[in-house]
């Protein structure tokens, strides 16, 4: 998950359905012209994030996943589902049953084949309440998974089986309208059950207790590095496809550390921001493009603190501070172009309403929750000490301590002291990983926060607020809404307007009580060497895909 004119790349349709798009000419076509150059077999690219965990069971986010685990289904760049893993899919008639025959040729990275049963055991895995998975949630409506996650029934129930080697079949409580969308996604990846119970709580901890399923396997990696190695896994099942035998990836805290490597020409690429886009809006080497990830803030509304709880828990209080922020000076002024103004909680470019072809985004009542309006936020505010019967309210803002973040929050800080009178915010900017680990606990205030789409869906962004979904850090709860999600989910699927209009309605109920505060939808800007060619950039799941890439010099 991440941060990110006048050479911009034009985003195409297929960009704007939340689809991938290829930085580069086709592989085809550009070596076709380039018979002189020569191939060059190794990157040095910039990273979004450090990697936390090689654990797919474990992990937060899959932003560099694609490159590492291959799932079933592959999401190209028409953004249609397509075969990966799996060689063929068959759909029942009632849509509750799907076949995957596994490939012949694939395998992990040490030569253990994948077989279905590898998927099974993944699955099982991820679902074990033991496990404590972020990503369970994504796996209800596969028979049983929800009763199995909560400790109800054993892994073994779950609804994917294996009848042989080559066979996978999953059955569902209830068609599920993206289901092999949701096929694509590194949560779904298989897991060498060997392995895992070789290396134990060590497993996916080091490059060296893992395996791989995808195109590159990883070397020189620990958990926090900042530095680590891509190299081509040749085990890969569609390794012919691979052209590189290295990508070296760079992770730095400072942008300014990074653009400093590209222009000493350490790095082929990397993400720019703030001033630094100013600086280079006139480069022929410049690109952009929208990532389906939008930044909000949460507040803890089940805080041990009994002062603040009963303060977070007040919509007035929330809907106050959220009319204090102006987003659209955010994304113009404060991050220079690098965000978009949202209009909801539910990212622009993601999906289109089935009869209209409009954007959910541009459809979703939401956008009434996201407006300045410091009048009325004034009076949210005394409607609010007044039902708490205080004057003042005091809490801690908690965020990563990357450079766009911090600007946020000061910000934020800035402009909700000055129009509320007897706020005071304090901000604690802490390193990724340990802003993480706090938010998972629930063990923070308030803080800026954010998540990226799994699939080109709303609900992308409206399960994750579901009263036990392990991702709702707010731990915001309403009986209305669960049900809404649900039914969008599990029912009325063959009637697409129907799900549609009940995941507006969804978004307008989390929207009126406030129970998010978003803020704003990533835009990611960077730049890339003119011989850097194929990086498959999805505007949603794993964001950046090296399997096509290549350079030519």
């Amino acid at each position: 998950m991440t941060f990110k004119k006048k050479r911009l790349l034009k985003l195409s349709a297929l960009l704007l359905t939340g689809a991938a798009f290829t930085l580069g000419v086709s592989a085809c076509s550009s070596q076709s012209k380039s018979s002189n150059k020569k191939l060059v077999r190794t990157a040095n690219l910039s990273a979004n994030y450090p990697i936390v965990t090689l654990d797919i069971s474990k992990a937060q986010g899959y932003d560099q996943a694609g490159n590492l685990f291959d799932s079933l289904m592959y999401m190209n760049k028409n953004h249609q589902a397509v075969p990966a893993l799996a060689s063929k899919v068959q759909t029942s008639k009632d849509g509750k049953t799907y076949t995957f025959t596994i490939r012949k040729n694939a395998e992990f990275s040490n030569g253990d084949p994948i077989t279905a049963q590898s998927f099974v055991y993944s699955w099982q895995r991820s679902l074990n309440p033991k496990t404590k998975s972020t990503h369970a949630y994504l796996f209800n409506g596969i028979k049983n998974a929800e009763k199995i996650n909560f400790g109800k029934l054993s892994v073994n129930q779950l609804g994917a089986r294996a009848t042989n080697k080559r066979t996978l079949v999953v059955t569902l409580d209830h068609p599920i309208a993206y289901f092999t969308k949701l096929m694509t996604y590194q949560a779904f990846s298989p897991q060498d059950q060997k392995v895992v119970d070789k290396y134990g709580n060590k497993y996916g901890q080091s490059d060296k207790t893992t395996v791989f399923s995808g195109p590159y396997i990883m070397t020189k990696w620990h958990p926090e590095a900042n530095t680590w190695t891509f190299k081509k896994n040749q085990d890969y099942w569609d390794k012919s496809a691979v052209k590189m035998n290295k990508i070296h990836m760079n992770y730095e805290v400072d942008p300014q550390t990074s653009l400093s490597l590209y222009q000493a020409k350490k790095l082929d690429f990397t993400i720019i921001t703030g001033d630094q886009v100013k600086n280079y809006q006139n480069s022929k080497n410049l690109y952009h493009g929208p990532y389906s990830y939008m930044n909000y803030i949460v507040y803890n509304q089940k805080i041990k603190n009994q002062h603040l709880r009963k303060a977070f828990n007040n919509v007035n209080i929330r809907k106050a501070i959220s009319l204090t922020i102006d987003r659209k000076q955010i994304s113009n002024n404060l991050l220079n172009g690098q965000s978009l103004k949202p209009t909801g909680l539910v990212t622009k470019y993601l999906a289109y309403d089935p009869k209209t072809n409009q954007d959910f985004a541009n459809e979703q009542a939401g956008r009434q929750a996201v407006s300045y309006n410091p009048k009325l936020a004034k009076q949210y505010w005394q409607r609010g000490l007044k039902q708490l019967g205080i004057h003042q309210l005091t809490f801690t803002l908690l965020s990563a301590n990357d450079d766009n973040t911090k600007k946020v929050t000061e910000y934020i800080k800035s402009t909700a002291e000055k129009q509320l009178p007897g706020l005071t915010i304090n901000l604690q900017n802490l390193p990724t990983s340990i802003s993480y680990q706090r938010s998972v606990n629930h063990d923070f205030e308030a803080e800026l926060t954010g998540r990226g789409a799994d699939i080109a869906d709303p609900t992308s962004f409206l399960q994750p607020m579901m009263s036990h979904n392990p991702l709702n850090n707010s731990q915001w709860s309403n009986n209305q809404f669960d049900q809404l999600i649900n039914q969008a989910i599990y029912t009325n699927n063959k009637n697409e307007s129907v799900r549609w209009h009940k995941m507006l309605k969804a978004e307008k109920l989390l929207m009126d009580q406030q129970a998010v505060t978003p803020l704003y939808q990533d835009y990611n800007v960077y730049l890339k060497r003119p011989y850097l060619h194929g990086i498959t950039h999805n505007t949603t799941g794993s964001q950046w895909n090296y399997k096509y890439l290549y350079i030519n010099k």
